[in-house]
């Protein structure tokens, strides 16, 4: 019976390394860009719902920075009329 062994010399041992290592990354590179894109869109989607939110506050705010604006001015109206009243009542 004849003994059959697998010898490699240093260059094939070589080729057979770099062909291991070639798919590795040939397998590693694509799946890795699917997590980093992944992670990208859901990074895009969060600041998305922040920024939705943000322009909400912001609504908010300058509808009660208008509120606050008319409830002023009608005081100050109503501060001018009853100083006006004032005025006349005391000039007559």
């Amino acid at each position: 019976m004849r003994e059959s062994t697998f010898r490699f010399d240093i260059k094939e041992k070589a080729i057979i390394i770099m062909a291991f290592i070639f798919m590795f990354f040939a397998l590693f590179v694509p799946l890795w860009q699917i997590g980093v894109n992944h992670s990208l869109e859901m990074k895009i989607r969060s600041d998305e719902i922040a920024l939705a939110e943000l322009d909400q506050e912001e609504r908010r705010i300058r509808t009660s920075m208008a509120e606050n604006a008319a409830e002023r001015e009608d005081m100050v109206v109503l501060a001018s009329v009853n100083e006006l009243s004032m005025r006349l009542s005391a000039h007559n």
